[in-house]
């Protein structure tokens, strides 16, 4: 009897342990549904809130990209400023440097930084000396003499040229220059 009181006790108690046991792993069981279901939601929360600043980050590198647009399109207009004042200049350089009475342009035509130009000259000393007036401005650093061949003209033998004149802006220079002397 009582060994089977012993029995009968020792199996309430390990039924007891197992319920008990149990009933830990289910609480065990639900506080990690319950953490798990926290961080689901706080993702969730982390993810909108991800979403609001993407559009606002978007916003940012389209404004961004507006204003690179922007500052190209300046640029552009200071660099039209700048060419379109210069090209007067050119313009008046070659004007004041081309002898009316030994020689006489077919031609002129600026592209990029240099100006072609087409003629004719009397001879090649009037020719040369042409040359060495353009490059006396500040505005020729250097001319390069391209076709130079002898044409006839109302009964005259006359040379027909072209010349390469590279532009250098001396305003440019001098703001360059200014620059230079600040950071010294």
């Amino acid at each position: 009897m009582k060994k089977r009181l012993r029995n009968r006790n020792e199996a309430i108690a390990f039924l007891a342990s197992l319920v008990v046991l149990l009933a830990l792993l289910v609480m065990a069981s639900w506080s990690m549904d319950q953490k798990v279901s926290s961080l689901q939601t706080n993702i969730k929360n982390l993810n909108d809130k991800k979403a609001k600043y993407n559009v606002i980050l978007n916003e940012i590198k389209q404004l961004e990209q507006d204003k690179q647009k922007l500052t190209a399109k300046i640029d552009v207009i200071k660099r039209l400023k700048s060419t379109s004042q210069i090209t007067v200049r050119l313009l008046d350089e070659i004007a004041r440097a081309t002898p009316p009475d030994s020689i006489w342009l077919q031609s002129l035509k600026q592209s990029g930084s240099a100006v072609d130009l087409a003629g004719i000259a009397l001879d090649n000393t009037r020719l040369a000396d042409y040359m060495d007036r353009l490059t006396a401005s500040p505005y020729f650093p250097s001319a390069t003499l391209g076709k130079s061949s002898l044409t006839t003209i109302a009964g005259q033998d006359l040379k027909s040229f072209t010349l390469r004149l590279e532009i250098k802006n001396p305003e440019s220079d001098k703001a360059q220059q200014a620059n230079q002397d600040k950071v010294q």
